[in-house]
């Protein structure tokens, strides 16, 4: 075989891979997958708690609902968030008033 059938294939291989791997959402592929573009939704979630599983976000923008499977906070006295995200990589969260929440939706 020769040197550049060898580079050929070799760079199929890593296409094929990458593009295996950036097919699953997950946090960590979300993360750096750069066909997926960073989106402020805006959620409702349980207080008493830091941790929120299964949070049905909405992007007014996009018109658009989203499962996140994790978000993590800090305020468990808040209700209403604002998260930013690409797809289930949540960069950051930031809690908002009720009014502020209702007006996004």
């Amino acid at each position: 075989m020769t040197k550049i059938k060898k580079m050929l294939i070799g760079v199929v291989v890593i296409v094929a891979l990458l593009t295996i791997v950036l097919s699953f959402h997950n946090p960590y592929t979300d993360r750096v997958n750069p066909f997926i573009s960073q989106e402020t939704s805006y959620a409702q979630v349980d207080k008493g708690t830091q941790r929120y599983y299964n949070v049905k976000a909405y992007n007014p923008k996009t018109k658009k609902n989203l499962l996140l499977k994790k978000v993590g906070g800090y305020d468990p006295s808040g209700q209403y968030i604002s998260i930013q995200h690409k797809s289930q990589y949540v960069k950051s969260i930031k809690y908002i008033s009720k009014k502020q929440f209702e007006t996004k939706e």
